[in-house]
């Protein structure tokens, strides 16, 4: 696998990134009044949708700048964004298909297909998965727990339900996993895209995936609170 390396300059920006994240949802959300900042349309919840949007649409471009282990581990991250993103979306129930979207069948049937996929591919890539593994447990992996750890705090938040302050920490945590990943996946398809042809396109396409999920979340959230 083409070894991953992230810089201390990128460590900074994730940094970055995760303080203003966490900071600004931090302040902005009234412990008093959450039904609008903390409602499935509310704007930290459309953020949570964006990045991860954002993520899957960066490893898809990262893992067709490489080949073989790397395009693998890249493309089943983005598989992995597109269940996060499923799980996080709320749609109201207004039709057959809106209702079988929000039921435990759609669940069953989503990690059907999923397991489905990934057996093919395993299939096809076998000799892949050893440097793919190499890769995970190596200290170059290092954004990904921290998007990991981010992850695990959310799920203990939410395992403490019932209290308002516990859903803020659950939602600000899972909001910084999902940044985390789409600043990793940024960082990633930087990287490749050093020995690319396309390397102007492909650092203007990482700027408008930015730019898009920005501006996107902030517009709908502004729209909620209309």
């Amino acid at each position: 696998m083409e070894q991953a390396k992230f810089t201390t300059g990128f460590a900074l920006l994730l940094l970055a990134a995760l303080v203003l994240n966490i900071g600004y949802f931090a302040f902005s959300i009234d412990p008093r009044d959450v039904s609008v900042s903390l409602d499935e349309s509310g704007a930290i919840e459309t953020f949570q949708l964006a990045y991860i949007a954002g993520a899957t649409a960066l490893f898809l471009v990262a893992g067709l700048l490489q080949h073989k282990a790397g395009r693998m581990f890249c493309m089943g991250m983005a598989v992995l964004c597109i269940v996060f993103f499923l799980r996080e979306l709320e749609v109201d129930r207004v039709g057959p298909i809106t209702t079988y979207m929000n039921s435990k069948v759609f669940r069953v049937h989503e990690a059907i297909v999923v397991i489905a996929v990934a057996c093919v591919y395993l299939a096809f890539r076998w000799r892949t998965v050893g440097d793919i593994a190499q890769f995970v447990f190596s200290k170059s992996a290092w954004p990904f727990y921290v998007a990991a750890i981010f992850l695990l705090i959310g799920a203990y938040c939410d395992s403490q339900h019932g209290t308002v302050s516990m859903q803020i920490k659950e939602e600000i945590a899972e909001s910084a996993s999902y940044l985390a990943l789409m600043v990793t996946a940024a960082g990633l398809c930087y990287q490749y895209s050093r020995s690319s042809e396309h390397k102007n396109g492909i650092n203007a396409l990482i700027i408008s995936v930015f730019v898009l999920v920005l501006v996107g979340a902030y517009v709908h959230g502004l729209y909620v609170l209309a």
